[in-house]
């Protein structure tokens, strides 16, 4: 199991992914199954050592189908998997986009 954001986000949002982690899996041939965890700040903060409260009906796992890294880029495989992650998260923890970030979905997107 790895996470490819490297750290824990101290507000629970979906960070930006790290290199690496997408080229393992296509070098060593094997699927990438994301796994969408939701929640887990409020039971286990970023900067706690124990769980700080229960995660009974708090915490929510979903594991999604998995997607072969065959003939993909990092880059694409990234996407996918954000996708995916993102498909099971509540809008809260998906990731802020700061102003030059939506200034190229706008060009991307018109």
């Amino acid at each position: 199991m790895a996470f490819p954001e490297g750290a824990r986000s101290e507000d629970g949002r979906l960070m930006s992914f790290k290199g690496g982690i997408f080229s393992m899996a296509t070098k060593a041939k094997v699927p990438i199954v994301p796994i969408s965890l939701s929640h887990t700040h409020a039971v286990m903060p970023a900067n706690s050592l124990f769980p700080v409260q229960p995660g009974n009906r708090k915490l929510h796992v979903y594991v999604h189908e998995p997607i072969d890294p065959n003939g993909k880029t990092d880059d694409e495989l990234a996407v996918l998997v954000q996708e995916a992650l993102l498909s099971q998260m509540p809008r809260e923890q998906h990731p802020l986009i700061n102003s030059a970030e939506e200034k190229t979905v706008e060009k991307v997107s018109t």
